[in-house]
């Protein structure tokens, strides 16, 4: 599993190409995700990958490169 993979599931999740993203995008600002659509992204990505998130860890999430790492980090455990 690679960051290309994964920034593909969240691009395909928000109905963007992979060039209309920055992997230093902000989530609210940049792409408009308030906490419903964070949400169903983080559910859709967990089910993709068959992974699940902690809730603490998601608290933090700012830009696109941290849920990059977060879903990263799941898949090592």
């Amino acid at each position: 599993m690679d960051e290309k993979e994964i920034l593909q599931a969240i691009t395909e999740h928000l109905g963007l190409s992979v060039e209309d993203i920055d992997r230093n995008a902000l989530l609210r600002e940049d792409l408009s995700l308030g906490p419903i659509e964070l949400n169903d992204l983080l559910n859709n990505l967990s089910q993709k990958f068959k992974i699940t998130f902690d809730p603490s860890d998601v608290d933090g999430l700012k830009k696109v490169e941290d849920i990059i790492v977060l879903v990263e980090d799941n898949l090592l455990e």
